[in-house]
């Protein structure tokens, strides 16, 4: 059956399956922004002029082992601090970025959870997926992030 708006709210662990999916493979994994003033940053105080371009790694800030513990591993159980499912404390605020942040964050974030969340939770239902055991996924960074060779899988309807 399909899940009414209600039903989402209580679905915690699907919450958490999405959240470190978008930790691990961020759609957006790099962009670049221009400094419209001058700064410096870090100890070893790198300037940073006007005009120059920054590029800001999601894909490597999410495998960071600086803000997350065992930063390779895909567990979904970090996300869930206790029953309401509550996503924990982030070891900094800006080291979950998979829609961006600020007033130049994704407007389509809201909308595109939701939907992840339909989405997965009827092919859950409805399917039998296996990825291939031998197949590697290789990331593919362009504009959105992708498989480089695509994912090798097993769909079968469930019975």
């Amino acid at each position: 059956q399909i899940p009414d708006y209600s039903d989402l709210q209580n679905l915690i662990i699907i919450d958490a399956v999405l959240h470190e999916t978008l930790r691990l493979y961020p759609p957006v994994s790099i962009i670049m922004r221009e400094c419209i003033r001058e700064h410096t940053i870090g100890e070893e105080e790198i300037r940073i002029p006007v005009g120059a371009g920054v590029l800001f790694n999601f894909y490597n800030l999410h495998r960071s082992d600086k803000y997350w513990k065992d930063p390779l591993k895909f567990d979904y159980k970090r996300w869930i601090r206790n029953s309401n499912g509550l996503k924990p404390k982030l070891s900094h605020r800006f080291c979950y970025l998979p829609f961006l942040a600020g007033v130049r964050n994704c407007i389509g974030q809201n909308f595109g959870l939701l939907e992840a969340k339909i989405v997965l939770i009827i092919m859950i239902q409805k399917l039998n997926i296996e990825i291939e055991p031998d197949h590697k996924v290789v990331p593919h960074h362009r504009i959105t992030l992708k498989a480089k060779y695509g994912i090798q899988a097993k769909i079968q309807p469930r019975v």
